[in-house]
C-alpha cells in the first residue's frame, strides 16, 4: 500500500513538474481559487450524470490518458475532449455562473492550482504521508533505470519516459520550484485541497 501511495505520488509530481516551466511567472489569487473550487463539485454531480449516459466507446478511448505525453497545461487539454461533447454549454454556464471569463481562464487557473499544490506537498515534508525531496529522486532514478530496461516499449516511447523523468530531477534541483510565489498564496486552501485529492484517488 505504501508503494502504490508513493508511485501515485511521484506520477503526480513529474506531471506538475513537467509544467512548472509554463506555469512559474503566472500568479494565482484568492478569488480565483475560490472561483475554481466552487466549480468542482458541480462538475463532479455533471460527470456522475454523464458516466451514466455515456456508453460509446468512442468517446471512452478518447478520455484515455496517454503516459508517454509530457503536457505543459493538462487541465486546458482536456477542454479539447470537452468542446464536442454533449455537456459542453452545461460546463461553459458552469464555469461563466463562477465569474470566469471563458473555459480557457477556468483551466489555466486549474493549471497553477496543481503545480502550487505539488510545490507545497514539497516544501512541506512531514516524514509520514509525504516524500522528501531526496525519496522523491530515488523514486525517480529507480523508475528511470527500469524504464531504460524495459523491453516491451518502444524506443519513441522511452525517449520520451526517460526525458520526462530527467527534466523533473533537473527541476527539483530549481529553487524557484520551491519558493515559488503562489505556494503562499495556496496554503489556506490546503486541507480543502487535501480532501479533493484524497476524494478523485
Amino acid at each position: 500500500m505504501v508503494k502504490l501511495t508513493n508511485k501515485i505520488m511521484i506520477t503526480f509530481i513529474i506531471i506538475s513538474l513537467n509544467f512548472f516551466s509554463a506555469q512559474a511567472q503566472n500568479s494565482l489569487d484568492a478569488t480565483k481559487i475560490e472561483q475554481y473550487l466552487s466549480t468542482l463539485p458541480l462538475l463532479a454531480q455533471l460527470q456522475e450524470k454523464n458516466i451514466a449516459s455515456d456508453n460509446d466507446e468512442k468517446s471512452r478511448n478518447s478520455h484515455t490518458f496517454d503516459k508517454t505525453k509530457t503536457s505543459s497545461t493538462p487541465i486546458t487539454d482536456n477542454l479539447i475532449l470537452l468542446e464536442g461533447h454533449p455537456n459542453y454549454e452545461k460546463f461553459t454556464v458552469i464555469v461563466a455562473n463562477a465569474k470566469f471569463l471563458n473555459p480557457k481562464e477556468w483551466a489555466s487557473t486549474g493549471d497553477k492550482i496543481i503545480m502550487a499544490y505539488s510545490a507545497y506537498q514539497m516544501k512541506n515534508y512531514n516524514g509520514e504521508t509525504l516524500l522528501s525531496i531526496d525519496e522523491v529522486k530515488k523514486y525517480m532514478s529507480e523508475d528511470l533505470m527500469k524504464i531504460k530496461i524495459n523491453k516491451f516499449i518502444s524506443s519513441r516511447q522511452k525517449q520520451v519516459l526517460i526525458n520526462k523523468i530527467k527534466n523533473s530531477m533537473a527541476l527539483l534541483n530549481d529553487p524557484n520550484y520551491i519558493d515559488n510565489e503562489n505556494i503562499s498564496i495556496i496554503s489556506p486552501f490546503i486541507g480543502r485541497l487535501n480532501l479533493l485529492f484524497k476524494e478523485t484517488q
